[in-house]
Parts: structure tokens; sequence; C-alpha cells
């Protein structure tokens, strides 16, 4: 290996990867406001990797859900169906959260990768290009558990990993502000168009009576 890839590595050395939990029967994710579980669906992770809720459903899996399968706070919940490339760093402190298995869960070695850092990589353009010619099937696409695997992605130290976290955090902040004054900004001109329209209206001279 060239010293220039030796902080090269691939994903399975520096991250646990199993599948969510199994739910069987029809009804297994249906919501019930009294269940025993919390549950984490596709849908509640934005392509940028946010947790679109706090309120995650209740549900009452039809068998018993060993302790190992119950998400704790760090690991990274990737999809494995659909098309999009997204992953979450999991930071929330809930007790008996389960996600399915359409979900690989990575359990990072914290000695050697932040979740976070993780996450972030899993979403960036090169892991996009690495699932785009992977993924398998006609009517739900789906990424093995080899294709994650064998991804190889830069490990940096720690310190460095956190500041890439950290800048990706800022940027996106930035872009949610820019978009916020965009509408902000079309919302005023539309007003200010209208509002010019009722003026020149009102300030046209008026015909004399007949």
């Amino acid at each position: 290996m060239k010293t220039a890839d030796k902080n090269i590595v691939k994903l399975s050395a520096i991250a646990e990867i199993r599948m969510g939990a199994t739910l069987r029967g029809r009804d297994a994710t249906r919501p019930v406001p009294t269940g025993s579980c919390h549950f984490v669906r596709i849908g509640d992770i934005s392509q940028d990797g946010e947790l679109l809720t706090n309120e995650l459903i209740r549900i009452e899996p039809n068998e018993t859900i060993k302790e190992d399968l119950f998400l704790r706070s760090g690991d990274v919940l990737f999809p494995n169906r659909g098309t999009r490339t997204t992953a979450l760093a999991y930071r929330l402190d809930m007790p008996c959260t389960v996600v399915g298995a359409q979900f690989f869960v990575l359990r990072p070695d914290p000695a050697r990768v932040l979740p976070e850092y993780l996450a972030w990589f899993l979403r960036s353009d090169q892991a996009v290009r690495h699932f785009e010619g992977r993924r398998k099937g006609s009517y739900v696409q789906i990424i093995q558990r080899s294709d994650l695997a064998e991804m190889a992605m830069p490990l940096p130290s720690l310190e460095v990993q956190q500041k890439i976290v950290e800048a990706a955090d800022l940027a996106l902040k930035a872009r949610g502000l820019e978009e916020r004054l965009a509408a902000l900004n079309w919302k005023l001109s539309k007003t200010a168009l209208l509002k010019a329209a009722t003026d020149h209206i009102e300030n046209q001279p008026k015909e004399p009576c007949k």
C-alpha cells in the first residue's frame, strides 16, 4: 500500500454492520399509541441526514426484540432500499427504539471514527457514486451489506473529522438561511408588485361623468 493510501480504509474495518430488526406480520409496524417500542421510518430521515421529528411513532412488535437490536446513541442509520443515499447519526436518548430491515445499522469504533463523520461521508457524492452502480432490483432497488462493507473511505484523525462535521453543519445551516431569505425576497417582491399595480390604478385620472 502506498503511503498516500494509509488513511483509506474499508468501512467494515471501522464499524460493525448489521440489519435492522425483522418485524414480522402485516401490522408489525402499525402505529400503536401505547406500543412498547419507538420506531424510525425511512421517511423520518431527510436527504441531509436530519431526523425530521422528535416524536417517533410507537409500535408493538409481534415478537420479543433482542436487546442488541435497540438503537444506541452513536449508531448510524443507512437505508438499504430505494434510490436515496442518506445516513443519520442517531443521538436521541429514547429507550426501546428500533428500525426495520430496510435499514443497515452501523456501530462505529469510537476510537477511530465519529458517528457524525461516518454519516456525513455516507451522504457524500463519493458514496452516491459508489452505490449508484451497485443497487439491485427493478421494482425496489436494494443495497447489499457487502456493497456497504467494501466501500473505501478516507479516515483522518478524530480532530480533523470533528472539524469536517462542524464545517458541514455550518454549510447546511447557511443553505437553510439562504433558502429562507430567497423565499422572503420572493414574497416581498410579489407584495411590492401588487402594491405598485394597485397604486397605479388608484392614481389614474378619473374620467368626468357625462
